[in-house]
């Protein structure tokens, strides 16, 4: 069975901060690597055969890279005119002519191979008309995912384009971007159905079938899914992989488990408390504290005394010294200057769609509260001094002087 993969979205604007021209948010780097690896590297263990990559023309990049991180045949096909899912599908379309079905997974989604192989081994056990993954649903954010209505018996009533409220009584799910699809509905997409609403149309033809899946699953929407990633992909380390080309001094303290990525030097009296990445070639300075759930990617530069925690950079970052930073996402090729400091918690009145919830220390603070650092976009210099506010959103390119506390959504 073939493989259709979808790379060619256009990113929200709250994540476009963090994609370079030329790029794309599949491109994002998370644990060393893009987030199109995730998707590519489950359909290579689970489903094999020939996978089409659907990229946007110009972002040639996404191929290259998705190229890296596939094990089986891949080939691209530009995405050159639409903006839509119908659209990318049909940009592949001429790749599906010699097969009656396929499958059908977005390349923003991070998720077990797992869920993918109950999908396949449903499809082929029950033999439905399609087969869709759904994922829980919190109503409070139904209108930032297609939902799936689910009859008694597990199959799909209807989907619902990113509904603003949820009807009352039927059972609600996400709909999770994998899917096993009959050829066929290339016909409703040709005729300007959206995907929604092409599988509404097979839901009346015949049965379509979902499948439940409440373990790892994350779409990349906002840049906070991408610290929700971070965090879920960290908390499944159970020991520490250690490069034996990194430089780590004595006086160093490593709690792990953690990954310490080759040519990265840790410097004396540092200290990383994982679960915590760190990419190739970087630096921790001297009495710096790296705290759990960070992910530090390739090349990332942290200055002497600097904290950091909860936290995300791209390649290329550099962390001066005494930078606080925290529950934060920093854009490639940033600079962020010495004595920074990322205020976190949210006030309450502020909502932020999909955003996780902690509970703030101490532990007997029983009040659930929301953090959000900064989202920090790529080619950005702080000059030194700076606070930034919880949920500040710094467009690409910034030169932010100093001192003074600065706060933009």
């Amino acid at each position: 069975m073939k493989t259709l993969i979808l790379a060619a979205g256009r990113a929200k604007e709250e994540l476009n901060v963090l994609v370079p021209p030329g790029s794309n948010k599949v491109l994002l780097r998370i644990m060393g690597k893009p987030v199109i690896a995730y998707p590519l590297e489950a359909v290579s263990r689970v489903v094999g055969g020939e996978t089409i990559l659907v990229y946007r023309a110009g972002e040639e990049r996404v191929l290259e890279e998705a190229k890296e991180h596939s094990s089986g045949i891949l080939r691209g096909a530009p995405q050159l005119r639409g903006a839509s899912i119908a659209d990318a599908i049909l940009a592949a379309k001429d790749y599906l002519d010699d097969t009656d079905y396929f499958t059908l997974v977005f390349g923003d989604i991070i998720f077990s191979h797992e869920a993918l192989s109950q999908v396949l081994s449903t499809h082929l056990s029950e033999e439905p008309l399609a087969t869709i993954l759904v994922t829980p649903l919190d109503p409070e954010h139904a209108e930032t995912y297609g939902v799936v209505e689910v009859d008694d018996y597990g199959n799909v009533k209807r989907v619902l384009e990113k509904p603003e409220k949820l009807p009352g009584g039927a059972p609600y799910y996400i709909s999770g971007g994998i899917y096993i699809l009959p050829v066929t509905i290339l016909d409703y997409l040709e005729n300007n159905h959206t995907l929604p609403q092409a599988i509404n149309k097979l839901a009346k033809e015949g049965t379509v079938k979902t499948v439940y899946w409440s373990g790892l699953w994350i779409d990349i929407g906002y840049p906070w899914d991408l610290l929700e990633a971070v965090h879920e992909l960290l908390s499944s380390l159970d020991k520490s992989i250690i490069s034996d080309k990194a430089e780590i001094e004595s006086t160093a303290t490593i709690i792990g488990p953690v990954i310490i990525e080759d040519k990265t030097y840790i410097d004396h009296h540092a200290l990383i408390k994982g679960p915590a990445y760190i990419g190739k070639k970087s630096f921790i300075g001297a009495h710096s504290f790296i705290r759990n759930h960070t992910c530090l990617n390739e090349r990332t530069r942290v200055g002497a005394h600097a904290e950091v925690k909860h936290s995300l950079t791209q390649q290329y970052t550099l962390l001066d010294s005494k930078v606080v930073l925290a529950d934060s996402v920093i854009g490639e090729n940033t600079i962020i200057g010495a004595g920074t400091i990322t205020l976190n918690i949210l006030p309450e009145q502020e909502k932020y769609p999909r955003l996780r919830t902690h509970l703030v220390t101490p532990p007997n603070i029983k009040r659930p509260k929301r953090k959000l650092g900064a989202v920090i976009g790529y080619n950005t210099k702080i000059n030194p001094g700076i606070i930034l506010k919880p949920g500040t959103i710094i467009k690409p390119n910034t030169i932010l002087q100093s001192p003074h506390i600065y706060s933009e959504k």
